[in-house]
């Protein structure tokens, strides 16, 4: 942050890689919070202002309130990880030269496709899918054809 808000101007990058449960998805939500954080417009406009009810949610907590879905569509329970990144994203957040975010764009490429159709004893399939069985009504199962457990 302090590079970027130099007089240079330099554009950053952050990479966080490691093994599965490393901790990558909490190390990612951590820096996300302390960028956003450090960008976040203290005046109280939309950029900054908080959430109270009427407000618009700020692009920090827009940007940060949208990590949740995107774990539900691509996380899975494996053998090692009860909450497995099975997706890479690729997160650009965009600061003015006054050092206020002013937007992100999150890009995810699904790492596993083949657990769409396949997973391998006592792992599961992507959240979503039991997240929609948990929520679907009675007649929605039958309409569907959902089947618990199968």
């Amino acid at each position: 942050y302090r590079q970027m808000m130099s007089e240079k101007r330099k554009s950053q990058s952050i990479l966080i890689s490691g093994e599965s449960g490393a901790g990558k998805t909490e190390t990612t939500k951590i820096v996300m919070l302390y960028l956003t954080t450090l960008g976040s417009n203290t005046s109280g406009s939309e950029e900054g202002g908080g959430s109270a009810e009427g407000e618009k949610l700020s692009i920090m907590e827009r940007v940060l309130q949208s990590n949740p879905i995107l774990e539900a569509f691509g996380n899975a329970k494996t053998l090692r990880n009860d909450n497995s990144s099975r997706f890479g994203k690729f997160i650009e957040l965009g600061f003015n030269r006054a050092g206020v975010l002013q937007g992100a764009k999150v890009q995810t490429y699904l790492l596993e496709k083949v657990r769409l159709g396949f997973h391998a004893s006592g792992e599961r399939n992507y959240h979503i899918f039991y997240q929609l069985l948990r929520g679907a009504s009675e007649e929605q199962h039958q309409k569907y054809c959902f089947h618990d457990g199968i």
